[in-house]
């Protein structure tokens, strides 16, 4: 058996914190539609939505119900428990592409410090979110270009910062504050065509006083992005973008080079799980050997178990996580793999060994 998709919802209002859980699971014979549900932290009730198994398709049809039927009642991803906005919208496309990152050498890095046609901003570790707000609506975007919920506070905050007109920001979203690198729409004007320092710099004076939604430093100075390297490194943070500003909005990755460019001080590839390793805290991750057309699971290689901190939840099989590792082997595993968190905004077909920053050769 193997869990193709799952998801853990939870609710938290008043004298109530339960959390509700949902899977499908391949079998012999088709596909299942499971659940559990209970008080956070209690053995869970479980149940079944298919009698006996089902086609894919049918089975994907009854989870994404279930799974719609209870955020409408509340339930959200968030583990806080707080509110997300309405999910009627969640899954429809959008125009909005992001602008994408290749990466550079710690020397390249130190070159861009010391050139001022670059600024600097800290990478922050969360989840890529575009925002867009107009006619009193609020929705947030994903990395695929798909609605997703937004917390509620961050949602009415947007409403209100749009007012009459139409918004829309581009940053990476962290529990339930969105941190801002790029405007795209300000007042109804879109702004791709001006120069990005520009953009950033109408932003920074929009979200001056919003609570949920942060506009990152610009660090334009050599003295500032060589400060703005180090505070990030000594703080473990997980890296630094470089940008050209006078950089127009540019969606898409190019394939080398890019007025956007990042460097990271650790590691980290978006796995999949492949199983939970019984009477421990950890769990199987694998990747996809080559870009895949159509990835399935099966295809997945395993590249070594990664244990699990007791503040995070244990994921289930075909869940996707981040995992932080120093070095891969180019036949083996993640070395001194460190676990992340979840991805909700990355799909199989992201799990590719291409991320992944091989042990050199000649290394001892």
């Amino acid at each position: 058996m193997q869990t193709i998709q799952s998801i853990r919802l939870y609710y938290t209002e008043g004298n109530s914190d339960k959390e509700y859980h949902a899977e499908i699971v391949a079998n012999d014979t088709g596909n299942v539609v499971n659940f559990r549900y209970g008080r956070r932290g209690s053995t869970l009730k479980a149940g079944t939505k298919t009698a006996v198994p089902v086609d894919f398709a049918q089975a994907k049809k009854i989870y994404d119900q279930l799974v719609k039927s209870k955020t409408a009642k509340g339930y959200t991803p968030a583990e806080s428990g707080n509110a997300y906005q309405g999910t009627e919208q969640a899954g429809i496309k959008t125009d909005f592409v992001p602008q994408l990152l290749n990466p550079l050498s710690e020397e390249a890095a130190m070159h861009l410090i010391a050139n001022h046609d670059w600024a600097a901003q800290q990478k922050m570790d969360g989840e890529r979110r575009a925002v867009h707000a107009e006619n009193g609506n609020a929705i947030g975007i994903n990395r695929k270009g798909l609605i997703v919920p937004l917390p509620q506070g961050l949602a009415d905050e947007l409403v209100a910062i749009a007012g009459d007109d139409t918004i829309r920001m581009d940053g990476e979203i962290i529990g339930e504050s969105l941190f801002v690198f790029d405007m795209h729409i300000h007042r109804g004007k879109p702004l791709h065509e001006l120069p990005w320092l520009q953009r950033m710099r109408l932003a920074q004076i929009e979200l001056a006083s919003c609570c949920h939604i942060h506009a990152l430093t610009a660090a334009v100075s050599r003295e500032d992005k060589n400060r703005l390297w180090l505070q990030t490194k000594e703080a473990n943070g997980e890296g630094i973008v470089f940008k050209r500003i006078d950089a127009p909005v540019t969606p898409g990755r190019p394939n080398s080079g890019g007025d956007w460019r990042k460097f990271k001080f650790t590691e980290t590839a978006s796995c999949a799980v492949m199983e939970i390793n019984r009477d421990k805290r950890s769990v199987r991750v694998g990747l996809l050997k080559e870009e895949p057309t159509d990835a399935t699971f099966a295809q997945l290689v395993s590249v070594g178990n990664v244990t699990i901190p007791p503040n995070f939840g244990i994921p289930t099989p075909g869940e996707i996580v981040e995992v932080e590792y120093l070095y891969a082997y180019p036949e083996g595993s993640l070395y001194q793999p460190v676990y992340r968190g979840p991805r909700k905004d990355m799909e199989l077909d992201d799990c590719t060994h291409q991320q992944l920053k091989y042990k050199p050769a000649d290394s001892k």
